[in-house]
């Protein structure tokens, strides 16, 4: 699997919900260094930011759905969004 594949597994799953280290890690099936690479490209980059559980949660669309007491999360940013349906795109036209 490349690495631009491993990015959008994390971003395909950050889609819509804030998600904690230890649930992308199981959902995904990556090891914790290969995870923890993906996330600082992403982040790094604006396609993911970290938040704060105890601050930012209130301010989510998902909030009241959410049941994560984690208190780091991770969630998708517009231009994480942006890229995923630009992905989704291309992969329509082929």
């Amino acid at each position: 699997m490349s690495n631009q594949d491993i990015l959008l597994r994390i971003l395909r799953l950050l889609n819509s919900r804030c998600i904690d280290l230890e649930t992308i890690k199981d959902r995904l099936r990556m090891s914790k260094e290969e995870l923890d690479t993906g996330l600082t490209i992403l982040e790094t980059h604006g396609y993911i930011e970290k938040i704060n559980y105890r601050n930012d949660c209130r301010t989510c669309a998902v909030y009241s759905k959410c049941n994560s007491t984690s208190p780091n999360l991770y969630r998708i940013t517009e231009k994480g969004l942006r890229l995923i349906m630009r992905e989704t795109q291309l992969k329509e036209q082929f």
